[in-house]
């Protein structure tokens, strides 16, 4: 009976812990700062992926998107507090979602590809938004342009923030006299789930139905110059907060339902 005490509470996953949220303002604030940073590709495209990039490979998931949502809260009050207006919840979608991905990428994929494979599903992440948003936001016209520009320049930010987040993740363990990737050490016997398998089908229906609507409007006359209006519109911001940003937040709830099948990953960093 103690024993199986024991085992439930080995098994047990604190979220908020006073550790995990030390660490989420810490590096929130860095997110924050990097934010600053342009890279001249396109319009708005800067470094700050890479330090919850970092979370999220050596901490995992949950620290990964939530300093990237203190990041884009600090970058959002600082650049264009009117972003609020348009979407209050736009912290929570976007880049943030794209940490749990890598995270469960880096640690589902056997070393060494799970290198690649990071950076690889990082760039896809970015294309497979982007393309919508250019759509609605700039309209057909500009889109070829445009999300040729947003793919050459995600690739670029994607590719050295991941390299960053992999070289820093490296360097933490080796200063700690851990493996690399010490997740892949852990015993059989201590790995355990605490995933729901209603809340995973629920996100991953979600997650078809919000990519749907989101690339069925482009393809709708109401992403029409006659209904959105010109480039940067305002109609066109509103369309791109509530109807295109949205598939990010299914992707990212997806891949944190089915990342939590392993809880001996949370538990690691608790």
């Amino acid at each position: 009976m103690k024993d199986k005490e024991e085992e439930t509470k080995s098994r047990e996953v604190k979220l908020w812990t006073a550790k995990r949220a030390a660490r989420i303002a810490v590096f929130g604030a860095l997110t924050g700062a990097l934010s600053l940073i342009p890279i001249p590709v396109m319009p708005g495209m800067t470094l700050d992926p890479a330090i919850a990039a970092f979370a999220a490979v050596y901490y995992g998931a949950f620290e990964g998107y939530w300093s990237y949502v203190v990041g884009q809260a600090i970058r959002m009050l600082l650049r264009n507090p009117g972003e609020f207006l348009v979407c209050p919840l736009a912290i929570f979608m976007g880049s943030p979602c794209c940490m749990t991905v890598i995270a469960w990428i880096v640690r589902k994929v056997r070393y060494p590809w799970n290198i690649p494979a990071g950076i690889l599903s990082g760039i896809g992440f970015h294309a497979f938004t982007i393309f919508p948003y250019c759509v609605v936001y700039y309209g057909w016209d500009f889109t070829p342009f445009c999300f040729m520009m947003q793919v050459i320049g995600g690739t670029i930010v994607v590719s050295i923030c991941t390299i960053i987040a992999l070289g820093g993740s490296m360097y933490m363990w080796k200063i700690h006299k851990q493996p690399i990737f010490p997740w892949r050490f852990i015993p059989v016997k201590e790995c355990f789930s605490i995933a729901n398998r209603k809340r995973i089908i629920i996100s991953f229906i979600c997650m078809i139905i919000l990519a749907a609507i989101a690339y069925g409007f482009c393809f709708s006359p109401y992403a029409s110059y006659q209904v959105l209006g010109a480039p940067e519109s305002i109609h066109r911001k509103y369309a791109d907060a509530w109807i295109r940003h949205p598939i990010t937040l299914g992707i990212g709830w997806f891949f944190w339902e089915i990342y939590k099948r392993h809880g001996e990953w949370l538990k690691q960093t608790e």
